[in-house]
């Protein structure tokens, strides 16, 4: 009897370790997600516009698995392709100022950058050559 009692704690101290892990471990969110940070876009990380894993638009850094929302086109010449840059997450709800990184105007929520990506194996290059009114502007 006193054996299977102590079947009985151990298992039942295993599955409540278990349950705790899939708590705190899964049904983690990051800190972004969370209400506290959403408004607040000084506690959003602040990248340089032209780094890697920054956002071309509000310059905000990207954690793991988040990106840029962009268009694609076929290949307009032998190496580049055109590129539309519309923006990341955060300045696309509004939490960030949308700032064109050539002309330093405002943009809209339905304004995009134009850009050109050259794609290399392993490794790829975006030149951004400005939004929409500043390239409509240079004409």
């Amino acid at each position: 009897m006193t054996t299977l009692l102590l079947i009985l704690a151990v298992s039942f101290l295993i599955a409540l370790f278990f349950l705790l892990f899939y708590i705190f471990y899964f049904t983690k969110k990051t800190k972004w997600e969370t209400e506290d940070f959403k408004d607040d876009e000084s506690i959003l990380p602040e990248g340089k516009r032209g780094e890697a894993r920054t956002c071309p638009i509000c310059a905000a850094r990207f954690e793991h698995g988040e990106s840029v929302k962009s268009k694609v086109f076929p290949p307009t010449g032998r190496y580049d392709r055109l590129l539309h840059i519309h923006g990341c997450p955060f300045c696309l709800e509004g939490q960030r100022r949308r700032k064109c990184p050539v002309c330093h105007g405002e943009l809209s929520a339905k304004d995009y950058l134009v850009a050109r990506i050259w794609v290399r194996p392993g490794k790829s290059h975006v030149h951004v050559q400005g939004c929409v009114r500043c390239l409509i502007a240079k004409k």
